[in-house]
């Protein structure tokens, strides 16, 4: 008994969904646009957040001493500042070590060349840089070196760029974050009306046999339920439809994406694989919970005879 109302539920439901074909394509359009924007506000915020980590991974505080300063001197600072309790790793570079590669770093600029094969001397000097387990520590570092008064033998300290870099990438994420969000909201709520009207429209073509059902007994939820699964159909199929397009489009625009972000560890496609059942699970709930709320108020009229 119970399976032969499941059965008919379902043909029920398949039915209204197949009456009604061209509505169920522009409703499965809309859902597809929907995931579209929830999804790339996923991608983009892990891009982005993948972005400041290999940032703040390459922050560091380079600390650029006068040329006068012995390296012996240098190197108790550098043993000093080691036993910082934040600090994870400081480098010493020497003068030499510098002048090379900076020589290495302009080789192309041939005017640099020339200017510094004029020089007698090395102009640059030791520099130690400084490596922490947080980024939020460096503030910190930099209060010491001033209490310990390495910054009276230093030529410049070098952080603030860094810091500023991380403090504007963390701005455009939530910037990011929030237009995603309004968009993701706009078209869920386009979703939500496109499957009420939908669904709306195949009750009214079902009126009659609805209030046949109810003349002869047929409980409130016997009568609910095929049009709850039409929306979990439409739902299902949106989320399927979109994921292929999805992969397809990513697949192509890997290539294009791993040479814009060459310094940057984010492979799409790896991305989305590895986070395929979550994004997919948690999109497809979304989905089902958002139609399923339309089609319990669309019928809700319906069931009073």
């Amino acid at each position: 008994m119970f399976l032969l109302s499941l059965t008919r539920i379902i043909r029920f439901a398949l039915q209204n969904f197949y009456r009604n074909i061209w509505l169920s394509i522009v409703t499965i359009t809309v859902i597809i646009l929907t995931l579209f924007s929830l999804t790339s506000l996923i991608v983009i915020n892990a891009g982005v957040n993948q972005a400041i980590l290999t940032v703040k991974n390459k922050v560091d505080i380079s600390i650029y001493f006068k040329t006068a300063t012995a390296e012996n001197t240098v190197n108790d600072f550098k043993e000093k500042i080691n036993s910082y309790a934040s600090v994870k790793e400081v480098n010493f570079i020497s003068a030499n070590e510098a002048l090379e590669k900076f020589k290495n770093n302009h080789k192309n600029d041939q005017l640099i060349q020339n200017a510094l094969q004029e020089l007698e001397s090395n102009p640059l000097g030791p520099t130690l840089t400084i490596k922490t387990y947080d980024v939020n520590l460096y503030p910190q570092i930099l209060n010491q070196l001033k209490i310990d008064k390495v910054d009276q033998l230093a030529e410049e300290i070098d952080y603030d760029d860094n810091k500023l870099v991380i403090e504007r990438l963390e701005v455009i994420s939530q910037k990011v974050q929030k237009l995603g969000l309004i968009i993701s909201i706009i078209f869920a709520i386009i979703s939500l009306l496109v499957v009420f009207n939908t669904i709306r429209i195949g009750i009214y073509t079902h009126k009659d046999e609805i209030g046949i059902m109810k003349l002869v007994g047929a409980g409130n939820w016997f009568v609910r339920v095929p049009f709850l699964l039409e929306g979990i159909f439409y739902a299902l199929l949106g989320s399927i439809f979109f994921w292929f397009l999805f992969y397809v489009a990513a697949g192509f625009l890997q290539p294009f994406l791993s040479s814009f972000f060459i310094d940057i560890n984010f492979n799409l496609m790896s991305y989305l694989v590895s986070h395929f059942l979550y994004i997919f699970g948690f999109e497809l709930i979304i989905m089902i919970v958002l139609n399923m709320i339309s089609s319990f108020i669309a019928i809700g009229k319906y069931l009073r005879v």
